[in-house]
């Protein structure tokens, strides 16, 4: 046999025995096969695609575009299984295989276990947010995924202190660790290098860590979110706040931050959402604060800030949301609050106001919901404004909260970095029933007329003032209302029969007043069992006979009314100051009849005998 075809079929022969290297097209197919074998069946089936050659049409299974200079095989580039109801622990082995993924989305399911170390070191983005993930966060994560720009792990079960060393690359652009339960200290450095970071959002909400704000969080230039509400951080605010010239959004609500509000947040000249509620900050707000000319929410409330409200806040004329409420503001109300003319939602309840409601409180064009029960404003109700909202008069098309109870307004903020990784994208959630509260102030004189002919008005609170007159009779065409209370005033007259045909209403409180006259025939106002106790004048039936036509409830000790407000007895209302007069009458009429008679002057005054 010749050599040369001898060399030439040996090493064909040896060429074909040869072990094939596994493309990436198979081996992306088996990993994936792999990760769907290791859910459990109902997990499985979700994923009933997965059948025949890696495709793009497969569930969530994203491809590398092919590219025209290299022949190479197709490539799996994204797993994007949100919402799926998934579960089972995180199939990290065969999810390894996948050399080239850039983009894993698991988020809302029901994973459960630890996070692994051993996911593609290619990822960029990954989300394994809403699950159930227990354990801690190993520092070996933010090291084997150095190439990661977006990290997702909130909403679930993660807990232990984050290591001091714990931080990742330059490269991070949005970190979301809130609503777990980490505990421990907020690690020094998140990033490892502050000055080349491109870290935009930080979000360590809703968890347990303790300790001081870290003053390396201010040197990260870049940062435009900053969320660490409701923790137990304590100490004062960062004086380097002000670094944060990017940042837009700052929220460290729901500690116990003490000092003042400083003064150098003024640096941060874009901010759009500040929110300090919640903490043991004290002190009067610094003028430097009316730099913030971008300002669009702020909440300061419940704290200790004092001072007159809101001279330092006058340039803010962005503001949309301002609740300042539960703090020890004084002062009258000044007109730089009608510069907010963007103003949705007003709230500085429970505070130490005085003075009387301006003429121009309800001059908003949007406002929603105005709050200013538990001061010391008197004076009449101002009659004017009322139509200058659209919201209030029914035109804003706001969906309000149906309860029959109130429910403060809520504030959500929420905050993700765009498609280019360049800029956060940012906005807030008010959702507040359109409504008025004046409560628990010293305002007196009638109800205005145009208060209730605001038609959008879903919550309406005049209670414990010393408001008289009748109940206006334009109460009955507010047609979306829900909740009324104009209990303990001195409102007097009969109830207008309008009240129990208003078929939204869902609360109603008429109590502790003068009203008088016949109940309303119509079942309207049944399914509301004491709205009108305290009321002696109401009966039911056609005339009074002066038997109460509806249960009495006790006189609760809120009332303000003072001494000769009145006692309420068993059968009725008796006047605690007639009571007195009558008493004090009836001892001299008695005392004067016994001095009249002879035998009874005789029998007072005879001597006294003193026998041994």
């Amino acid at each position: 046999m010749p050599a040369a075809p001898f060399l030439l079929a040996l090493f064909l022969l040896l060429l074909a025995a040869a072990p094939r290297p596994v493309v990436p097209a198979s081996t992306d197919r088996a990993a994936l096969l792999a990760f769907r074998a290791s859910l459990s069946p109902p997990s499985r089936a979700a994923l009933s695609s997965w059948h025949g050659p890696l495709s793009a049409s497969w569930l969530g299974v994203s491809l590398h575009p092919p590219t025209a200079a290299v022949a190479t095989p197709p490539s799996v580039a994204a797993l994007a299984l949100p919402g799926l109801n998934l579960s089972g622990p995180l199939p990290a082995p065969p999810l390894a295989l996948l050399r080239r993924l850039r983009e894993l989305d698991l988020s809302a399911n029901a994973l459960s276990g630890e996070l692994p170390c051993s996911l593609p070191r290619s990822l960029v983005v990954l989300d394994l947010s809403r699950n159930a993930l227990s354990g801690a966060v190993s520092t070996c994560l933010p090291a084997s995924l150095q190439a990661l720009r977006t990290l997702n792990l909130s909403a679930n079960s993660l807990r232990f202190p984050l290591s001091p060393w714990f931080s990742f690359s330059s490269r991070l652009v949005a970190l979301d660790f809130s609503r777990n339960a980490l505990s421990g200290a907020v690690p020094p450095r998140i990033v490892a290098d502050p000055d080349a970071s491109g870290l935009l959002l930080l979000d360590l909400s809703h968890n347990r860590f303790s300790g001081e704000i870290p003053a390396g969080i201010t040197e990260i230039r870049g940062l435009q979110g900053l969320f660490l509400a409701d923790n137990q951080l304590s100490g004062e605010i960062p004086p380097g706040i002000g670094n944060l010239t990017y940042l837009q959004a700052l929220d460290l609500s729901n500690n116990q931050l003490s000092g003042v509000v400083p003064a150098g947040l003024a640096g941060c000249f874009q901010l759009l959402y500040l929110r300090l509620g919640g903490n043991q900050l004290s002190g009067a707000l610094r003028p430097e604060l009316d730099a913030l000319d971008s300002l669009k929410v702020l909440d300061l409330s419940n704290n200790r800030i004092s001072g007159d409200i809101p001279l330092p806040l006058a340039g803010c004329r962005s503001l949309e949301v301002v609740i300042l409420s539960g703090n020890e503001i004084t002062g009258e109300l000044s007109g730089a609050v009608a510069k907010w003319q963007s103003l949705r939602s007003l709230s500085l309840a429970d505070n130490q106001l005085s003075g009387q409601l301006p003429d121009w409180m309800f001059s908003f064009p949007v406002l929603q919901w105005l709050d200013l029960s538990g001061n010391r404003l008197e004076g009449f109700i101002p009659d004017g404004g009322f139509n200058a909202s659209s919201v209030l008069n029914g035109a804003g098309g706001v969906q309000g909260i149906s309860s029959g109870r109130m429910i403060s307004p809520q504030l959500f903020v929420s905050a993700s970095v765009d498609v280019t990784g360049q800029q956060l994208e940012l906005g807030y959630d008010l959702r507040a029933a359109p409504g008025i509260d004046l409560s628990t102030n010293m305002l007196h004189g009638e109800i205005p007329e145009g208060l209730v002919a605001m038609k959008g008005l879903e919550y309406l609170n005049l209670s414990c003032n010393y408001l008289a007159g009748p109940i206006p009779a334009g109460l009955g065409g507010m047609g979306r209302l829900r909740t009324l209370d104009f209990s303990h005033n001195g409102l007097s007259g009969e109830v207008p029969p309008a009240i129990a045909a208003m078929t939204e209403l869902e609360a109603l409180n008429l109590s502790y007043n003068s009203l008088s006259g016949p109940v309303p025939t119509t079942d309207g106002l049944r399914k509301f069992p004491g709205a009108l106790a305290g009321n002696s004048g109401i009966c039911n039936g056609e005339g009074c006979t002066g038997d109460a036509g509806m249960t009495e409830g006790k006189m609760p000790g809120s009332n303000r009314h003072g001494w000769l407000g009145g006692w309420h007895g068993e059968n009725g209302w008796v006047s605690l100051g007639a009571f007195c007069i009558s008493t004090v009458t009836s001892f001299f009429v008695s005392l004067a009849t016994l001095l009249s008679s002879p035998k009874a002057r005789s029998f007072i005054f005879r001597p006294v005998r003193i026998e041994y």
